[in-house]
């Protein structure tokens, strides 16, 4: 219990901090495995090796740079496309609240209440679910659409208003189950290991090279080092949008509920 808070408290640190924790660790990491590869094989260097080497390394390089672009490009993507959904899910809920203002008291109360509980699940359930857990709840808000299917409306007007709200709920279940999507993970396993494996064959790679002085060595090692970190800290942070600092807000159903609570006052 002690490690699973420590390790929820790290989470929770900002993004900037995170990621120069993480680049350091990959930092340190290399620069071990520099050490321990002088130590075994940096006696054996050759350097008329080092145009043949590089030849390779640019390839690897070229490769790598193109795969994680993609990825990056992609997770973003994603991210912004939630910050969208979310949006317009707010949105919906908003044209609900609107729309229930031509309605009676004894109906526009328990769905002002409906959707308020809704946005108190989503802020206090739904957006703390862990990583590929996701609700089983089929719709959004079921009870205010059993409500709307079993009330008869007194004319046209409430009848309008009626089909106008059963569209936006719709919406909302639709823009819900795509939210919930993206509480997993949107990089498949194979990318991930692509990734992971070019990473580190950039790295050791790097130790074959033959320069004057091992500190310069240890130089150009650790700005390699420091911006692979930098990008796959990236790409985890993107992937992983409901999660740390760096996460999507919840501010749109906040709002959606402020409005509420300051109507029923």
């Amino acid at each position: 219990m002690k490690l699973q808070a420590m390790l929820q408290g790290l989470i929770n640190l900002p993004a900037t901090i995170l990621c120069m924790v993480f680049i350091v660790v990959v930092v340190v990491l290399s620069q071990a495995g520099l050490q321990l590869y002088q130590s075994v094989l940096g006696k054996r260097e050759f350097r008329q090796g080092n145009e043949v080497a590089g030849i390779v390394f640019g390839g690897i390089s070229l490769l790598y740079s193109l795969v994680l672009a993609f990825v990056i490009v992609a997770v973003w993507e994603n991210y912004e496309s939630l910050n969208n959904t979310i949006e317009d899910e707010a949105d919906k809920l908003n044209g609900i609240l609107a729309h229930s203002a031509a309605l009676p008291p004894h109906i526009k109360k328990p769905l002002d209440t409906a959707i308020l509980n809704y946005c108190n699940r989503v802020v206090e359930q739904e957006w703390k679910m862990q990583s590929g857990r996701r609700s089983l709840t089929p719709s959004a808000i079921p009870s205010l659409r059993m409500m709307l299917l079993q009330a008869h409306p007194q004319d046209d007007t409430q009848q309008s208003v009626f089909s106008v709200i059963d569209q936006d709920l719709s919406s909302v279940s639709e823009l819900r189950r795509t939210r919930l999507s993206h509480s997993r993970s949107q990089v498949p396993q194979l990318v991930w290991f692509v990734l992971k494996a070019g990473s580190l064959m950039l790295i050791v790679f790097s130790y074959f090279f033959c320069v004057p002085s091992l500190r310069v060595k240890r130089i150009y090692l650790f700005f390699l080092s420091s911006c692979i970190a930098m990008s796959m800290f990236l790409v985890y942070a993107l992937d992983h949008p409901f999660a740390g600092s760096a996460r999507v807000s919840n501010e749109p159903y906040r709002e959606v509920m402020s409005e509420i609570e300051q109507e029923n006052q």
